[in-house]
């Protein structure tokens, strides 16, 4: 799995996207843009994604500013070209779910533009929102053996959190401050995150199945010891 940044602006406003053997993801963190995919036209806002398959070009741009993040897998099918609209996936239960509670510090909404009964190859991609100083990916859990993932925190604006990955405590393969625009890879290990005081965590998930067509979303290991606490 791949991940790019793309900004446009007025000195550069346009973009072609050619996928080649890969399925592709674009996610306006910033913005907004026009693209045209063969006769396909729209115009994607803030949180919105766009699916492009594999053997497919994608042409965007923007009159003012946007930025979009491009996340890529290898594919080895046929899939349909999408445009999956946050204000669609909010008001759909199906796809927009809670979790965690506010007395864990653990409450979270999770948006689920990519879910496995979306026909992808490898992807299973979405959004998720902290309360002011919580907790997400909790109670912490890994899937390294089925597949990799990253965050792309964005809509942060002054507020930082605070990412961890590790298979041991004592010996975390990452821990540290990320802010607005950062990306985390996760190829392995637990990888719970925690927002600062009053500020709210905002990122995109994107997982890519190590094997084409496994995408089970709730595929998972939850940590020894924590399981028993609220997710």
């Amino acid at each position: 799995m791949t991940c790019r940044r793309i900004e446009l602006d007025s000195a550069n406003p346009t973009c072609t996207i050619d996928s080649g053997t890969n399925e592709v993801v674009l996610v306006c963190i910033a913005g907004q843009v026009d693209y045209a995919c063969g006769q396909t036209t729209g115009t994607a806002r803030f949180k919105d994604f766009i699916y492009v398959p594999w053997k497919s070009k994608l042409d965007v741009q923007t009159l003012h500013k946007a930025i979009l993040m491009q996340v890529a897998a290898p594919s080895d099918r046929d899939t349909q070209f999408a445009h999956i609209k946050y204000s669609d996936v909010a008001k759909d239960p199906a796809r927009h779910k809670v979790f965690g509670s506010a007395e864990t510090a653990s409450l979270r909404d999770v948006y689920m533009f990519i879910d496995d009964k979306f026909p992808a190859a490898r992807l299973l991609m979405g959004v998720c929102e902290g309360s002011a100083g919580s907790w997400t990916s909790w109670p912490p859990h890994e899937h390294a053996q089925d597949r990799e993932e990253l965050y792309v925190y964005f809509d942060l604006g002054t507020a930082f959190a605070i990412q961890a990955v590790y298979e041991d405590l004592s010996e975390p393969l990452f821990c540290g401050i990320v802010r607005d625009g950062d990306m985390v890879a996760i190829r392995k290990g637990y990888h719970p995150n925690v927002s600062c005081p009053n500020g709210r965590i905002t990122y995109f998930y994107a997982m890519a199945a190590r094997v084409a067509g496994k995408r089970e979303f709730m595929t998972l290991n939850i940590q020894p010891d924590f399981g028993k606490l609220s997710n």
